[in-house]
């Protein structure tokens, strides 16, 4: 009997549970298990805000893929996925062609902008590593920029976030304790940086527990009042 080919597209946190998963039950006698990815690593979701606002090194949000997974029992490929044909069962990629018996589809997100007018043609998202490195970036730029400028250039160290849900939210908490320093650093008066959270429904963090949304915006006024 063959052995059946099973292919994995994508190294977030379904993909790479489902490789450790299986690496674990089956030998490599049993099934052809090929995991792709666009990188070599996986990294924390969930800590990109804290890389975007530059509170934590995205280093430390990253792993090695083969840190996790065992390359004698997975085929691993960096490639990027182009497009799927179920009826041939075949995933074609940059770089090659894959068939498979069995699929696994873990392919990432997209961000949502909940009809906020002018985030999708504007905004910096935060999707990876490298986006929210670019965001990180750009903020220290303009920080850096403010006293090269002539004139009061207050749009430099204005900073919008579009979305005041659980990323949106956090990425703010990450940003107010991140601010001081960057004043500090770049010499930039405290009171005139503006951090503004726009959100498109009535309330932050909708679908939570209004005590834990009102502990959270008191929290958050903390630490406004402790930074100036």
């Amino acid at each position: 009997m063959n052995r059946p080919n099973i292919v994995i597209l994508g190294a977030g946190y379904g993909g790479i549970m489902t490789a450790v998963n299986l690496q674990k039950s089956m030998s490599s006698e049993e099934a052809k298990i090929t995991l792709v990815n666009k990188h070599d690593y996986h990294y924390q979701t969930t800590w990109l805000h804290e890389n975007a606002a530059g509170t934590l090194h995205h280093d430390r949000t990253r792993l090695a893929i083969n840190d996790v997974v065992d390359f004698n029992k997975i085929n691993f490929v960096q490639d990027t996925v182009k497009s799927i044909d179920p009826k041939s069962k075949t995933v074609k990629l940059e770089d090659g062609e894959l068939n498979y018996d069995y699929l696994v589809i873990g392919l990432g997100f997209e961000s949502a902008t909940f009809g906020i007018d002018g985030i999708e043609e504007h905004a910096l998202t935060i999707q990876n590593i490298n986006s929210a490195r670019k965001i990180r970036d750009h903020i220290e730029y303009n920080f850096a920029q403010y006293n090269l400028e002539r004139g009061e250039r207050e749009d430099l160290i204005t900073i919008g976030v579009g979305g005041a849900g659980f990323t949106g939210i956090e990425f703010v908490a990450e940003l107010a304790n991140r601010i001081p320093e960057l004043c500090q650093e770049y010499d930039v008066p405290r009171e005139k940086v503006r951090l503004i959270n726009v959100e498109a429904g009535p309330t932050a963090l909708a679908g939570f527990d209004p005590e834990l949304v009102e502990y959270a915006m008191n929290r958050l006024e903390e630490k406004a009042l402790n930074s100036n």
